[in-house]
């Protein structure tokens, strides 16, 4: 046994070594060039003013030889703004074998309605004028009203001041019956009809159940909203 021992190791010392798998490298620019494609793709008609700067790209990658694919995906969350990350994927026969993260810097000018003028809480839309201003809408928060329609119906839900652009957010729908309006009150005792004046307390809309200040009542009563400023006295 001790004479075979050498032979063994002196065996195993002449074999060669198994082939590590062959690798290949994806630079950096490829992956950068596929999301600066994507991003032109949501872009859209906005890309030929835009501007794109790579704010943050990766290192070269290397994979397993074989079909290389890279493919990237669309950027998630609101749309646009400025800070945008694309994610990339990088396939190696159909499957996909690494993923990496392109940053850019995004900015895009357009024409936005911003307030002519400051306004309170509460200022019903129609009673707005509205301007047009050149604006980065990558840097703005919120959804811009691009048709005055949109705010059909509607009131700010905070005050506002000139030159701030108009975004959905600032707005709320105007209820069927707000909180301390007068409403008219209709009441129901059988086949009689009674038909008086009130202070609603709460608010809501078509449907919705608001207490009710009865002109001459000592207590609110329980009424539905039946209409824009009516409501139904409820047992």
């Amino acid at each position: 046994m001790r004479r075979l021992l050498p032979a063994t190791v002196l065996l195993a010392l002449s074999l060669p070594a198994a082939a590590s798998p062959s690798l290949q490298t994806v630079p950096a620019a490829r992956i950068v060039e596929a999301a600066q494609a994507q991003m032109d793709v949501c872009l859209g008609s906005d890309r030929a003013t835009a501007q794109l700067a790579v704010v943050g790209k990766p290192e070269d990658v290397q994979v397993l030889a074989g079909k290389l694919a890279i493919k990237a995906r669309r950027p998630e969350g609101r749309w646009p703004r400025s800070r945008v990350s694309v994610p990339v994927e990088i396939s190696v026969n159909g499957a996909v074998v690494r993923s990496a993260t392109v940053w850019f810097a995004v900015s895009v000018p357009r024409d936005v309605s911003t307030y002519a003028a400051d306004a309170s809480l509460g200022t019903t839309a129609s009673a707005l004028k509205f301007v047009s201003h050149d604006g980065d809408i990558a840097a703005l928060q919120g959804n811009l009203v691009t048709d005055p329609h949109q705010l059909d119906g509607m009131r700010l839900r905070h005050a506002v001041v000139a030159g701030s652009p108009v975004v959905l957010e600032d707005f709320e729908r105007i209820p069927d019956v707000d909180r301390q309006q007068r409403v008219q009150v209709l009441e129901s005792y059988g086949v009689i009809k009674l038909e008086t004046k009130g202070t609603a307390i709460g608010h809501g809309n078509a449907g919705d159940i608001v207490q009710v200040q009865v002109d001459g009542a000592e207590a609110p009563v329980r009424a539905r909203i039946t209409d824009k400023g009516v409501v139904q006295v409820v047992d």
